[in-house]
């Protein structure tokens, strides 16, 4: 008896469930729909886990914003890293919150996508700067080659607004909550998108302006929780967000091809400042389709 009991063991000890684990991290947060009926995205904070033994991917939060995702139906994997200011009702109702406003949030985003009847189905979490070396460790781990950490040579820099040559030109905003155009290629002209997020979203269209220059003049407008689309003709830019402050850089655009950036938030002394990434298309796309459309017009 004694030895069949040490054979059922060593065999338990032997399989590959013997090695299962379930790494849990706080502190997480889902980035999704508000509702079937808002377009608009918010976060939740919640628990990510990883249960191996089960082979599936889980966030749970106290709001209900509950996930489960089998591993083998993850195609798609992407950690950027982002910077922005720090979100919450907190940042806007004393003089502390804003201070913990102003300062920059660097953590990861972790976007996936997972197949789902016959689709593939997005998810974004926001993952702290505490935990994104071990969510990413274990991420490659799992998912090998269905893990990408995009990296582009483009990195936004500080820019005296006043060498901006349409620094002065005034514009006219509408966030459009109807129509939802999207990006298309042109065989002629570079496709430009830009997405200024919005942290909360009862602040969706409002606040100051964040207008996007190409060379010498402006391509785009936005505020947060809007997007735009520009269509240039190929050749070299300076493409610089603008809002108190101005931040950008230069690159090359080509025709045919589409180029997707953010313009990120931080706090100002009186409005909010800007920083411009360039970012993938599925984290700019993701982020798109939860905004409104900016319909601007130079005055």
């Amino acid at each position: 008896m004694r030895r069949w009991v040490l054979l059922i063991v060593l065999a338990f000890l032997a399989s590959p469930l013997s090695g299962a684990e379930t790494v849990k991290f706080s502190w997480v947060k889902i980035r999704r729909h508000k509702n079937e009926r808002s377009r608009l995205l918010v976060d939740k904070d919640g628990d990510l886990k990883f249960d191996d033994a089960g082979r599936k991917l889980t966030f749970r939060s106290e709001a209900g914003d509950d996930v489960d995702i089998g591993y083998d139906d993850i195609t798609k994997v992407i950690f950027e890293r982002t910077s922005r200011m720090r979100g919450g009702p907190i940042a806007y109702l004393s003089v502390p919150g804003m201070i913990a406003a102003g300062q920059h949030v660097t953590d990861y985003w972790f976007y996936l996508e997972y197949e789902s009847g016959d689709h593939n189905e997005p998810v974004l979490f926001d993952i702290p700067k505490s935990s994104s070396e071990k969510v990413i460790a274990k991420a490659r781990d799992l998912f090998g080659s269905r893990v990408a950490m995009p990296e582009f040579d483009e990195k936004g820099e500080e820019i005296d607004p006043n060498t901006l040559p349409d620094l002065k030109s005034k514009h006219t905003f509408t966030a459009d909550r109807k129509s939802h155009p999207l990006p298309e290629v042109k065989a002629e002209k570079a496709t430009v998108v830009v997405v200024c997020p919005a942290l909360e979203n009862w602040g969706a269209g409002r606040g100051n302006q964040f207008k996007l220059h190409a060379n010498d003049r402006v391509i785009a407008v936005n505020r947060a929780g809007t997007y735009s689309i520009a269509y240039l003709d190929p050749g070299k830019y300076k493409l610089v967000s603008q809002s108190v402050n101005a931040n950008g850089f230069e690159m090359r655009l080509e025709a045919g091809k589409e180029y997707y950036f953010l313009q990120n938030t931080f706090q100002g002394a009186f409005k909010w400042d800007t920083g411009l990434s360039r970012n993938s298309p599925e984290l700019v796309m993701y982020e798109l389709n939860g905004a409104y459309y900016s319909d601007w017009k130079r005055k």
